[in-house]
């Protein structure tokens, strides 16, 4: 564990006090909950799902914008939803269901990581596009 001294500014101090009081917790156990909160751990995850994510750390605030418009290829998410029809009608067959799961867990991946570039733009302090604008980027590609 490591002890640190954190000058906060008045406003955000009031706030986070009122909060300790309303939940009667220590100051300093709402400000480590919103640390953990905002910024989520890793642990847990399989090894290579970790290093692909703190991959992302090392990126500049340009390359995380563009992770956030990231896409599934048009291609493979018609052929999960082809597959998914298929498995709701129960006629998916043994290697199309493992075919599905592959394309599920690289749709997650993406997923994943674009969930932790836009954390960790908030976490820099930058603002996050909003929906609108990531649909002109993807459709600007």
């Amino acid at each position: 564990m490591h002890q640190i001294t954190l000058a906060i500014p008045d406003n955000l101090y009031n706030h986070v006090h009122r909060l300790a009081q309303a939940s009667r917790k220590p100051v300093e156990k709402i400000l480590l909950t919103a640390l953990h909160t905002s910024l989520p751990s890793l642990e847990g995850l399989p090894a290579d799902m970790i290093r692909y994510l703190t991959d992302l750390e090392n990126r500049d605030t340009h390359e995380l914008g563009e992770v956030l418009s990231e896409t599934v290829p048009r291609e493979q998410q018609e052929m999960m939803e082809s597959f998914l029809h298929r498995n709701q009608l129960g006629i998916l067959t043994g290697p199309e269901k493992e075919h599905l799961a592959s394309l599920q867990q690289a749709a997650d991946r993406i997923m994943l990581r674009k969930a932790r570039a836009a954390v960790l733009l908030r976490f820099r302090g930058e603002r996050l596009p909003t929906l609108a604008e990531l649909r002109r980027r993807s459709c600007g590609k």
